[in-house]
């Protein structure tokens, strides 16, 4: 008798720690699926690793730099989303890029100044609106820092300041204009229309093949610095993110004049 009361808290302690163990994977496994948004098992996935992979990396790899035939999947993504937060545009817009890429359609100036124009792909275009929308969920996880890896800082040109033509002068003294006159103050739609018309003056420069060489990379250099600000401009959904989104931009092409002229 003495033995069974001695085996029964046992029993009772083990069941607990395996009902408690059990509980912890239960929970671990719910919160990695709902961590987890990468539709890797869809048949859209696997029609953009067959078909997209093959050229874009998921994202980019600095070891891998020059051997990239095409911006990373990430980049495209990053480009887009914001102009086109609606699911259905989104998927419209790049699968008209797609089955018909042009230059003046480009929302990546520099993707195709480095890669050139995409070529237009013998694919259907029901497979192309699934890999859209795939891109569009797609969730690619943390960023390595592409700029600090690629050294894109700005430097000069031994010692002097890199010479535009006139016509990028005059754009960015209007790219000036439009950050210094601010949108209507409660007005977000304006705000997000003031980061796509920045973005647009943006790419008339990056796009302009009189630039070449040591200066187009320092040009890109300085764009792709500002990105992420006219990027998130164009997506804000608040006026104080707007605004902070402004305030950066405006530093920054006040910092312009320290290295082109």
């Amino acid at each position: 008798m003495r033995y069974k009361f001695i085996i029964l808290p046992v029993v009772l302690i083990l069941l607990a720690c395996n009902a408690e163990k059990g509980n912890k994977q239960s929970s671990g496994q719910t919160t990695a699926e709902v961590a987890s948004t990468k539709p890797v098992h869809t048949e859209g996935y696997e029609l953009m690793r067959q078909k997209c992979l093959i050229c874009h990396m998921e994202k980019p790899d600095p070891a891998k730099r020059e051997n990239m035939l095409a911006p990373p999947m990430v980049k495209v993504q990053e480009h887009y989303k914001p102009s086109f937060p609606d699911k259905q545009a989104f998927v419209d817009v790049i699968t008209k890029w797609v089955l018909n890429p042009a230059e003046e359609n480009t929302r990546m100036p520099g993707a195709v100044r480095r890669f050139k124009l995409m070529p237009k792909l013998p694919y259907e275009e029901s497979e192309i609106r699934q890999i859209a929308a795939v891109l569009y969920d797609y969730d690619f996880g943390r960023m390595p820092d592409m700029h600090g890896a690629m050294k894109m800082e700005l430097s000069l040109n031994k010692g002097q300041k890199w010479q535009l033509n006139p016509q990028t002068l005059w754009v960015i003294e209007e790219i000036k204009r439009e950050l210094a006159a601010a949108p209507p103050a409660e007005d977000i739609a304006s705000w997000n229309q003031l980061g796509r018309d920045v973005f647009s003056r943006a790419k008339t420069i990056l796009m302009d093949k009189s630039y070449s060489g040591d200066l187009y990379q320092q040009l890109h250099n300085f764009f792709g610095g500002i990105e992420g600000h006219m990027h998130l401009l164009i997506a804000a959904r608040d006026i104080k993110n707007a605004r902070k989104q402004r305030d950066a931009l405006i530093k920054k092409f006040e910092s312009l004049g320290n290295y082109f002229e």
